[in-house]
């Protein structure tokens, strides 16, 4: 569920930026488009923290095996998530504007959630393991 999230927000617009009460544009994860239907680059940033986050998310399903690195994976997406939210925080200031957010600006806070307890299963799976090995 995380990585649909993910690819939802990278997909979607984000914010409009506004400057004295008038939206000048829009900013997506990848690119700000201004009125005239420019495109700058500047928030790539953004788009490459939950590309990374996406990809980390879609790998670690198939890592059920190993649980432990599971786990570190986990948090490393949460840290990319927070991460992409300080990026998002910086945003205005290389826009030259305010930001009024969209609501894609909340599913990478629903992917740390899920992450989060993604990782908390994980970990008690492990400890259930240990426990029954102990056992034999």
């Amino acid at each position: 569920m995380a990585v649909v999230l993910t690819v939802i927000c990278m997909s979607t617009r984000l914010a409009t930026l506004v400057s004295q009460g008038i939206p000048f544009g829009y900013l997506y994860n990848l690119w700000v488009t201004n009125g005239q239907g420019q495109h700058a680059f500047t928030s790539a940033p953004l788009f490459v923290v939950l590309l990374l986050s996406a990809l980390l998310s879609l790998t670690t399903i198939f890592l059920y095996t190993k649980r432990k690195l599971q786990a570190s994976m986990c948090l490393l997406i949460i840290v990319l998530n927070i991460i992409w939210y300080v990026l998002l925080a910086v945003m205005p200031q290389l826009t030259g504007g305010e930001m009024v957010l969209e609501w894609p600006a909340v599913l990478p806070a629903i992917s740390i959630i899920l992450s989060f307890m993604a990782r908390k299963g994980i970990l008690a799976d492990e400890k259930l393991v240990r426990s029954l090995d102990r056992i034999r």
